[in-house]
C-alpha cells in the first residue's frame, strides 16, 4: 500500500497525514483550474495577448519570489518551533513573517509600477509592439495585487506549518473561484480583455489574503498572529527566519532570473512558438497537482519531525512521500500522453501552435516520470531541515550550466527552437536529481536544525 506505515513511527500516522494532504490536493487542484481556465479565455482574446501574459508572468514569478521566499522561511522556522512544542517561538516568528513580507511585497510593487515600461523594453527588447501593449497593461494590474498575493502566500504557509490545511484549501477554493467568475464577467460580458484577467486578480487576492489572515488572527490557532500587528517586530527580528529565507530566496530568484533570460531567447522567436511554450507550461501543471500537494507536505511533516529530533522519522517520511510522487507522477504523465490531443484542442491555438505544444507535452510526459520528483520534491526534504545552502548551490549550478548555457546552444546552435528551450530544462532536471540524491543519502541534511 502507497500509505503502509511503520508501527515505529508515530508522528504522522495515516490519518493525519491524509488529513494534510487531502486539501492540498484540492487546493493545487483549484490553482491549476483557474490556470488552466485563464489560459482558454486568453486563448481567446488574442493570441498575442496569450503570449504577453507568459512573458510577464515571467517577470512576476521572478518579483514575487522574494516576498515568497520569506513566507516560506518563516513557515519552516515556525513548523519547528511547533515540532519542539515551543509555541511562543512560533507567534512571534508568524507576527515577524506577515510584516517583513508585507513591507517588501508593498516596496516591490511600487518599483514595478514605477518602472513598467523600462523593465519590459529591457527584459525583452526584440517584442512587437502587440504583444508588449498588452504586457504593459497586465504587468501594472499584477503589481498592484503584489501585497495581496504577498499576505496570502505567507498566510497559507503559516496554515500548512500547523498541519492547518483545510483553512488555506477554502481560502484558495474561494479566491479562485471568484477569479473564475470575475474573468467570466469581465472579459465575457464585458469585454475587458487583459484589463478583465488584471482586475480579476486583484480582487480575488484581495479576498484570498483577507481569509487567511482572518483565521490567522484566531488566538485559538496553534500558530496565530499576535495584536497588534505593527513593525515593530522587526526590531528584534527572527534570523532564523533569514537563514533560511536567504538562500531559498536566492536559489528560486537566480532560478527564475535564469528563466527569464531564457524568456528573452523565446521571445525572439516567432509567435507561435512563444504561445506554443505558454500552452505546454500551463497544460503541463496538470499532470504536477498530486506532486506539488506531496512538496508542501514534505515542509510540515519533515519540518515537524526534525524540530522534535526524530531524525529517522524525518528520513523515513521523506521517503514515503516521495514514493507516493513518483507514483502519481506517472498516473498523471500517462493519462496526459494519452489524451494530449483532446486537451490541446480545448485551447483557441492555430493549428502549428496547436501541433508544437502537443509535441513538447508527449516527451514532457515521458522524462517527468523518472526526474522531476528528485530534482523537485527531495530538495523540499533538504530545505525542511534546515539544509538550506547545499540546494542553493545545486540549483544555481545546474540552472547555469544546463538550463541556460543549454538552451543558448540548443536555440542558436542547433536550431531547435522552443523544443530546444525544453530539451535543457530535462537535462537541469537530471543534473539536479543527481546532486539531490548523493546529498540525501549521505545523512549530512539530518545534522542540520533551527530549533
Amino acid at each position: 500500500m502507497i500509505l503502509a506505515q511503520d508501527a515505529r513511527y508515530v508522528q504522522f500516522p495515516n490519518k493525519r497525514l491524509m488529513k494534510l494532504l487531502v486539501p492540498l490536493l484540492v487546493e493545487q487542484s483549484i490553482l491549476v483550474a483557474v490556470s488552466f481556465i485563464d489560459a482558454i479565455m486568453l486563448s481567446s482574446i488574442h493570441q498575442d495577448a496569450y503570449s504577453a501574459i507568459s512573458l510577464v508572468d515571467m517577470i512576476n514569478l521572478l518579483v514575487m519570489q522574494v516576498f515568497m521566499a520569506i513566507g516560506a522561511g518563516g513557515a519552516i522556522v515556525a513548523a519547528q518551533l511547533v515540532g519542539k512544542k515551543d509555541r511562543d517561538g512560533a507567534l512571534n516568528t508568524a507576527n515577524q513573517t506577515v510584516m517583513l513580507v508585507l513591507a517588501v511585497s508593498v516596496t516591490l510593487a511600487a518599483l514595478t509600477l514605477v518602472l513598467n515600461n523600462r523593465l519590459l523594453r529591457f527584459i525583452y527588447p526584440s517584442t512587437s509592439e502587440s504583444i508588449m501593449g498588452y504586457a504593459r497593461q497586465y504587468f501594472a494590474l499584477s503589481a498592484i495585487s503584489y501585497p495581496a498575493y504577498a499576505l496570502f502566500n505567507s498566510g497559507a504557509n503559516l496554515l500548512y506549518a500547523q498541519s492547518n490545511s483545510r483553512s488555506s484549501m477554502v481560502a484558495a477554493f474561494s479566491m479562485n473561484l471568484i477569479k473564475v467568475l470575475l474573468n467570466l464577467l469581465f472579459i465575457r460580458v464585458f469585454s475587458l480583455g487583459v484589463w478583465g484577467i488584471g482586475l480579476a486578480t486583484i480582487l480575488s487576492r484581495v479576498l484570498g489574503a483577507y481569509m487567511v489572515t482572518r483565521v490567522l488572527l484566531d488566538p485559538h490557532s496553534q500558530i496565530h498572529y499576535r495584536k497588534p500587528l505593527n513593525f515593530k517586530a522587526l526590531l528584534h527580528f527572527e534570523r532564523r527566519i533569514l537563514k533560511v529565507a536567504g538562500p531559498s530566496g536566492v536559489e528560486n530568484t537566480l532560478f527564475l532570473f535564469g528563466k527569464l533570460i531564457i524568456g528573452t531567447i523565446i521571445a525572439s522567436l516567432a509567435s507561435n512558438m512563444i504561445a506554443a511554450n505558454a500552452a505546454a507550461n500551463t497544460l503541463s501543471t496538470l499532470i504536477n497537482i498530486p506532486c506539488n500537494a506531496l512538496n508542501l507536505a514534505t515542509i510540515t511533516v519533515v519540518g515537524q519531525c526534525i524540530g522534535a529530533g526524530l531524525h529517522n522519522e524525518a528520513e523515513y517520511n521523506a521517503k514515503r512521500l516521495l514514493s507516493m510522487t513518483f507514483i502519481a507522477q506517472f498516473v498523471m504523465s500517462g493519462l496526459l500522453f494519452i489524451f494530449v490531443k483532446p486537451v490541446v484542442g480545448i485551447l483557441s491555438l492555430s493549428a502549428d501552435t496547436a501541433a508544437i505544444t502537443a509535441n513538447i507535452l508527449r516527451v514532457y510526459c515521458v522524462l517527468t516520470i523518472p526526474f522531476e520528483p528528485l530534482a523537485f520534491g527531495l530538495p523540499n526534504s533538504l530545505r525542511a531541515s534546515g539544509d538550506n545552502k547545499y540546494t542553493m548551490y545545486s540549483s544555481i549550478l545546474s540552472m547555469v550550466v544546463f538550463r541556460v548555457g543549454f538552451s543558448y546552444m540548443f536555440v542558436y546552435g542547433f536550431n531547435l527552437g522552443i523544443h530546444g528551450i525544453w530539451y535543457a530544462m530535462y537535462f537541469d532536471w537530471v543534473s539536479r536529481s543527481i546532486f539531490f540524491v548523493l546529498r540525501f543519502r549521505s545523512g549530512k541534511w539530518k545534522k542540520h536544525s533551527l530549533v
